[in-house]
């Protein structure tokens, strides 16, 4: 490729990293309807039905989608003093609240949020997690009483009507976890029948509250069926490239009618909460988008999150007796090793996907270098050579590979001028001296293609490598973050620099050029990897600097065995003639007639 391309090139991969920034300073996003500041999740419940006395006994209404679209309606009856009880274990401390009887806020003791207070999650919400709505009594917050609490477990109750009562009883588990166990007491002489009600999963919010990490914020749920189904918050959006419309946001994030689901989860890039159901199932799940105003940060619009609710089927309890249902919750970080125990595939929430057998052999060796190490960036740097050494080989074969097509070059290089005006007489030439000299034009593309699925299964790791949060290295203050160290003072666009990504892509190029390609041959699979630097800072540019670091390192070990492989000399074309002609006679004799 010539300067002037060169310099095109150049030119459209800087268009191309300003694209975002320009256009949502020159086209910003249309400003959304203001959301009341009462607004809740779900509204208001309809009255129990109070059937009397002799009433046949009626089956549980079947279960509807949650009813959580924005309604202004909603309002929160004038309640007594809340009253709170904490459980606490050395990993997260749960507060509940009278108002509801459920979950106000979880503190993570072990993870520091920016302001260098613990993460708190549930705290953008606009109800308690695990708030029912849906059995009686005007608002979507009732009022509960306390019955018991201790660190480990609380009780609250509240009197649904005469003769009929709801307990809920939470207790401490295990690896962030946490058991509700909900029972409904009939102490009257007819059966009762309580409807479907809607059970609150709280806020998805992301993390540091910027724009950049919206793709991260979601809701997922897993269905009997055993399909995990994922959404994100730029959904709601749509698809608007300069401010045109192509496609309209979508309102509201559910599951199909009739679907019935084992769990669902609200989770932003490194924290989730999952909702389980145990021995039953959900009927459905919905979700909304919540503008987060009281968090958003300076010179930065109003952040917004998803906030959900999961429809859970009624219950029918006979005279004189009780009906109980049971939840797991897991309120914590995105640890693989702490969800993969728990039940139902709920570590699906790391969203490893197809790439899970390589993202997680990456993640575990990585932790257990870290043991040792006792840093991450030495970490990623060890876990390079050990994968290096592993594809040692094959990268040497390509290498030779790219040698025996140097030496060739001339030769391809004759052919080209002399049928220049006979494609296919060129195509046929071509072909016999890749058979007479045994080449392979595509042969130094075998280490690209060899270490993709590595490289993928690192970016997938990282997505939610909770482990590399705050975690250091060099000048890099977060492994799970781009290592900006200064903004371009362009006015409304302050453009990042990024030093990790740019000397990866350096790397690349020295790596390349290391590597020996034939002289003045046309050849498609070496211009298309010309343009892999640029493809690939693109890609790495705002991402995580981990993933940068990691293929830093790569391309400084393939430069070192370049220089190793290029100790030996480049074959001559009799050598390489001879070579195929011994080959192809080995062909033929066969595997057992070979000496």
């Amino acid at each position: 490729m010539d300067r002037t391309s060169w310099i095109a090139v150049i030119i459209c991969f800087i268009l191309l990293l300003a694209y975002g920034p320009v256009v949502n300073h020159l086209y910003p996003p249309q400003p959304r309807p203001a959301q009341p500041a009462t607004a809740t999740l779900p509204p208001s419940a309809e009255p129990l039905p109070t059937p009397g006395n002799g009433t046949p006994a009626v089956p549980a209404p079947p279960a509807s989608q949650p009813e959580i679209a924005s309604a202004p309606g909603d309002f929160t009856p004038d309640l007594p003093p809340e009253q709170v009880a904490v459980l606490e274990n050395s990993l997260f401390a749960v507060t509940l609240t009278t108002h509801g009887g459920a979950v106000k806020e979880v503190t993570l003791k072990q993870h520091q949020a920016e302001n260098g207070k613990p993460v708190v999650l549930n705290s953008a919400s606009s109800q308690p997690l695990l708030n029912l709505s849906g059995w009686g009594g005007p608002g979507s917050l009732q009022a509960y009483t306390l019955e018991s609490s201790t660190p480990a477990s609380a009780t609250f109750t509240r009197v649904l009507r005469p003769g009929l009562s709801l307990s809920r009883t939470y207790t401490l588990g295990d690896n962030y976890q946490i058991r509700l166990s909900q029972t409904v007491f009939n102490t009257g002489t007819s059966p009762e029948a309580l409807p479907a009600y809607d059970l609150h999963l709280g806020t998805a919010a992301s993390v540091y509250f910027t724009p950049g990490e919206r793709p991260y914020v979601g809701l997922s749920w897993f269905t009997q069926d055993r399909d995990y189904i994922k959404h994100k918050l730029p959904e709601f959006d749509g698809f608007r490239p300069l401010g045109i419309p192509f496609s309209s946001g979508k309102s509201i994030l559910q599951s199909k009618e009739g679907v019935e689901l084992r769990w669902a989860a609200v989770k932003s890039q490194f924290f989730a909460v999952v909702v389980a159901c145990e021995g039953f199932n959900a009927s459905g799940v919905k979700g909304v988008r919540r503008e987060l105003p009281a968090f958003r940060p300076k010179n930065e619009p109003i952040p917004d999150g998803i906030e959900a609710a999961l429809a859970v089927p009624g219950v029918a309890v006979g005279p004189a007796s009780s009906y109980q249902q049971q939840f797991l919750v897991y309120a914590g970080p995105k640890e693989d090793h702490r969800l993969r125990p728990l039940p139902d595939q709920i570590d699906h929430v790391m969203e490893f996907g197809w790439m899970g057998p390589v993202s997680r052999p990456l993640l575990m060796f990585m932790n257990v270098v870290h043991n040792w190490t006792g840093n991450y960036g030495l970490s990623i740097i060890l876990l390079t050579i050990v994968v290096k050494g592993v594809l040692w080989w094959p990268q040497g074969a390509a290498n030779r590979s790219m040698k025996r097509m140097a030496a060739v070059g001339p030769l391809m290089k004759e052919m080209q001028e002399k049928y220049k005006d006979d494609p296919k007489k060129l195509n046929e030439k071509m072909l016999d001296i890749y058979r007479d000299y045994g080449v392979n034009p595509v042969g130094g593309c075998l280490p690209m293609l060899i270490q993709l699925p590595v490289f993928l299964g690192f970016y997938y790791m990282l997505l939610s490598a909770i482990e590399l949060r705050h975690a250091g290295f060099l000048w890099v203050a977060d492994l799970s973050q781009p290592d900006t160290i200064w903004r371009l003072p362009i006015p409304g666009l302050e453009f990042p620099v990024n030093p990790m990504p740019l000397i990866m892509a350096a790397t690349m190029y020295w790596s390349m050029q290391s590597t020996p390609q034939p002289a003045g041959v046309d050849n498609p699979a070496y211009k298309i990897m010309k343009f892999m630097p640029l493809i690939f800072l693109l890609f790495c540019y705002n991402f995580s600097s981990a993933l940068s670091l990691y293929w830093t390192v790569q391309n400084l070990l393939s430069i070192v065995q370049i220089k190793v492989n290029n100790l030996t000399p480049a074959p001559t074309l009799e050598e390489l003639k001879a070579e195929a002609q011994r080959k192809r006679k080995q062909r033929k004799a066969g595997p057992w007639n070979r000496t």
